[in-house]
């Protein structure tokens, strides 16, 4: 039963994600500034979407909790090396929602909008999404690897492996954000989302397979 739990919450949470992403990106696009835009004009735009963006951040983080808590569940797994990194990754990111959630907010709602303050804690927030993402989503291609020769397969090794070469790149993509290398997730955006959509399936999969005693 514990397993199935489990998977539910690794299910829905990766349902969410994409879910959460694309809606992310279609909220962004209507800046136009460029990646050298000022920061009072980033500021002056994130105080314009700051509802629309609060919504999903708060779905967000509880999807990364259940990420967090899953991968505790399926600790005795094969996979346990990939799940112990993806809980560890989940639990890196979770900082970054009161940051937003709470910082932002209270920058960006304030009558003197004071845009390095929100400079500050957009910088905060972008070192641990990075950082915490790279752990999550190669601990995610890890995870999908291992299962790839557990004796209780739930899914297509082909499929195994589609979706752990989209994490890794994924998990490179946020690596490189991290040492500054690149400027943008863009890139990593489309083998994100297929990545977890792989895990969704993988959480289908496995809820449907595990014993309910």
């Amino acid at each position: 039963m514990t397993n199935r739990i489990g998977a539910g919450l690794l299910f829905f949470a990766c349902v969410a994600l994409p879910i959460i992403i694309i809606d992310y990106i279609r909220i962004m696009s209507g800046f136009d500034g460029g990646p050298d835009a000022p920061m009072t004009l980033r500021a002056e735009y994130a105080q314009g979407i700051l509802p629309a963006a609060s919504r999903g951040w708060l779905f967000e983080s509880l999807a990364i909790a259940f990420i967090a808590t899953a991968g505790l569940i399926f600790m005795e797994r094969k996979s346990r090396a990939g799940w112990a990194l993806a809980a560890v990754g989940a639990l890196v990111t979770m900082p970054m929602y009161p940051v937003m959630l709470g910082g932002y907010s209270a920058v960006l709602t304030s009558p003197d909008l004071d845009a390095q303050m929100f400079a500050i804690l957009r910088r905060i927030a972008s070192v641990v999404f990075h950082i915490g993402q790279c752990l999550m989503m190669l601990g995610f291609a890890l995870v999908l690897i291992l299962e790839i020769s557990a004796p209780d397969r739930v899914l297509p090794t082909w499929l195994l492996g589609v979706g752990a070469l989209a994490n890794a790149i994924a998990g490179l993509v946020f690596l490189l954000l991290h040492f500054g290398l690149l400027s943008s997730f863009m890139i990593g955006g489309p083998f994100g989302i297929i990545g977890f959509i792989a895990m969704a399936m993988f959480g289908f999969q496995l809820f449907r397979t595990q014993s309910t005693v």
